[in-house]
């Protein structure tokens, strides 16, 4: 990837991850905003949030050991530059942002984020490729590739079936790279946990463990 080829196609933002109130910060300063994904079924699927995690996870390691830069991202969340987190978004019967309803009581939709800072442009532009090349191989199709428009951003972000993204984003003025990946919404089958207030719907699934480390071999320790 260089500077001089064409500009990443911005056209399907309505396909990818888009990011609830509860979880703007964390997704936009991991570069998530634009890979969106809004389901428009209220009929969602039995899904235990560990085991979306899980799944989550594994994509984003596994894009993160194709760019090939030899760091390790820790679970949890150190600071901006450095941080491996879930996070998660309310899911309304349609779609993501229709508020004239209320959520949709025990569904959820959950999100992987990371990040890491000092990656400069000759390490980052290559990597991306790399992604990208890894990402179609597996069987993902490529919804953006190249330099954002107007920002000083790279980025490679990709779909498949089932209404799963990934991607991963250069950020020049920050030297920072980040990525992350999202799923569907789901109902979790256990959601006897409390909340805040009784009317309150389920957007926070409880999870009993933070992101593995991702490694550069791909593998959480």
């Amino acid at each position: 990837m260089t500077e001089s080829e064409a500009p990443a196609d911005s056209g399907r933002g309505g396909s990818g991850w888009r990011v609830g109130c509860t979880s703007v910060l964390a997704l936009a300063v991991a570069g998530l905003a634009g890979l969106a994904y809004a389901s428009v079924d209220s009929t969602y699927p039995d899904v235990d949030p560990e085991k979306r995690a899980r799944r989550l996870s594994g994509y984003s390691r596994d894009a993160y050991a194709a760019l090939g830069i030899n760091r390790t991202v820790e679970g949890g969340y150190v600071d901006i530059d450095n941080h491996n987190t879930y996070d998660s978004n309310y899911c309304y019967p349609d779609g993501l942002f229709s508020f004239a309803d209320p959520p949709v009581e025990g569904a959820y939709q959950l999100i992987h984020g990371w990040s890491i800072g000092k990656v400069d442009r000759a390490e980052a532009l290559p990597a991306l490729r790399r992604v990208r090349d890894h990402l179609k191989a597996e069987g993902w199709r490529i919804t953006r590739f190249g330099k954002d428009e107007q920002l000083e951003e790279w980025s490679v972000k990709a779909e498949r079936d089932g209404g799963f993204s990934t991607g991963i984003t250069w950020e020049a003025e920050f030297r920072r790279l980040s990525g992350g990946s999202g799923g569907p919404c789901a109902m979790d089958p256990d959601t006897s946990q409390e909340k805040d207030e009784p009317y309150e719907s389920y957007g926070e699934p409880e999870l009993n463990s933070f992101p593995p480390a991702m490694t550069p071999g791909g593998r959480g320790r």
